[in-house]
């Protein structure tokens, strides 16, 4: 056991949880104060709360990870599209959701739709985001079992339970507030920690040179284009088509403050993967890539490395941090997904708010156990897990969303076909021998193809319809 380290995260889970009982009563009181915060978010706590619930276990973990592994182009590749999320979301998505006045991204399939939308939107938003938390998960049992010296899926459930507690009692305002002090503790710990690196190599160009003396292939491509190129893509869409990060705009005051947090949380991931880059040529220069048993362990091994004990459980708190920032967003996701777009609104109209948001609670710690079983035994890198899926919500909800906003003319039809279609194809491709995290570059526009195609061949939505679709280019906010 790593006993200051143990200590530090032991006291971080403690503020974060007493967070979540703080919030719990007002979490409570209202359907809209569970899923988004009451719609009172500003730009400032929005910026970090944006870029806390992108910047998961993959950005930190997983980009330092499958830059060893895979090279630092790969590396690149997943940090310019990463960094570009926050800004493509605020020009495409951001102000025009904000304006839908809904809470959830299956709610506004139903507005702009209709309920057969929503359910078959809900239900995918239940499955990806499900799986989704296994990456997330994976992480916390590397850390876990390192830190606290106990096996890998004790770690899992120890702290999967932990950060599933507090975001269940306390939602979007537990989870919003928490994020706030999470992402400021990833950037100032990967900040710190990328200057004790370029002090100890003596600067950037000395660190680099050290990476490749050590591993030649550090710099090189190990993959097809088509990885490269679909990574980059699955990641620059991400913040359209997740569910966990499109509820942020939900709690935004209003499409100004949507739109600014999205530019904030641009500038905070920006500066991630500028620290993530020393971190991973770092992590090369040490040549410990091969030894390991899971090469996401890498990170760990650079903060043990070059920190001293009090700054390296600060710095795995930043870790923690960004675990738990997007797995919260997540399980609130699927927590919305059955209780108030399936239960509600399908099984229980007259449901109390009360009854809806226990409901989510307990479908967000039965979602967190799923995880937690897949968990036990993950079938890949953090990054490339995480890539999967991206690509997978890029295919589902991509365009129906997109064009939903944006076109007059999309209908139900043609969003189903394109959802469903989408999906199935993105499966078919994942099945096939192919180019890694590229199955969406096939599967995302035969969703277009069928989302267009669709709508031309059938009636057109109603003058009422279109009209709305009007009005999420005005300044008027629902």
């Amino acid at each position: 056991m790593q006993v200051m380290e143990t200590i530090i995260l032991a006291v971080y889970l403690i503020i974060m949880t007493a967070i979540g009982i703080w919030f719990a009563k007002r979490a409570h009181s209202s359907e809209g104060d569970y899923w988004t915060a009451g719609g009172q978010i500003n730009s400032f706590v929005g910026s970090f709360a944006f870029f806390a619930a992108v910047a998961s276990s993959s950005s930190l973990m997983g980009a330092v990870g499958s830059g060893v592994a895979l090279g630092v182009p790969f590396l690149l590749a997943y940090g310019f599209g990463a960094v570009a999320i926050p800004s493509f979301a605020m020009f495409l998505i951001s102000g025009q959701i904000r304006r839908t006045g809904v809470k959830t991204l299956p709610e506004f399939f139903k507005k702009r739709y209709g309920k057969s939308v929503q359910i078959v939107a809900a239900t995918l938003v239940v499955l990806s985001m499900t799986f989704y938390m296994i990456p997330q998960l994976t992480a916390s049992g590397l850390i876990g079992s390192y830190v606290l010296g106990i096996d890998y899926v004790t770690a899992v459930i120890v702290l999967g339970l932990g950060f599933t507690f507090y975001a269940a009692l306390g939602g979007m305002w537990a989870i919003t507030y928490t994020d706030l002090i999470q992402g400021a503790v990833m950037v100032i710990g990967m900040f710190v920690l990328a200057i004790i690196i370029l002090m100890d190599h003596g600067g950037v160009n000395s660190l680099i040179q050290d990476a490749l003396a050590v591993d030649p292939q550090f710099g090189s491509i190990t993959q097809p284009w088509m990885s490269y190129f679909g990574l980059f893509i699955a990641f620059l869409w991400f913040g359209i088509v997740s569910p966990s990060a499109v509820m942020r705009n939900f709690a935004a005051r209003d499409a100004k403050t949507a739109r600014r947090s999205a530019l904030g949380a641009c500038f905070l991931y920006v500066t991630v993967f500028i620290f993530g880059f020393v971190i991973a040529s770092a992590g090369a220069s040490l040549g410990i890539a091969d030894s390991l048993e899971n090469q996401d362990m890498i990170f760990i091994s650079v903060i043990e490395h070059y920190m001293p004990a009090v700054l390296a459980g600060m710095m795995l708190a930043g870790l923690l941090a960004a675990i738990m920032s997007s797995a919260d967003a997540m399980l609130l996701a699927v927590s919305a997904g059955i209780a108030h777009d399936i239960y509600k609104e399908h099984i229980n109209e007259n449901a109390s708010d009360k009854k809806v948001t226990l409901l989510g609670l307990v479908v967000m710690v039965l979602a967190s156990v799923v995880g937690i079983i897949f968990a036990v035994n993950p079938p890949q890198l953090i990054a490339v897990m995480v890539g999967w899926v991206s690509g997978a919500m890029l295919s589902a909800f991509g365009f129906p969303l997109v064009l939903g906003l944006w076109w007059k003319r999309t209908n139900t039809a043609g969003a189903l076909a394109g959802m469903i279609g989408g999906t199935v194809a993105f499966v078919i491709m994942a099945l096939l021998p192919f180019a890694l995290v590229s199955e969406h570059l096939i599967s995302a526009p035969i969703s277009a193809i069928l989302t267009i195609g669709v709508s031309l061949m059938t009636a057109p939505p109603s003058e009422a319809v279109q009209l709305e679709v009007d009005r999420y280019h005005t300044n008027i906010d629902a």
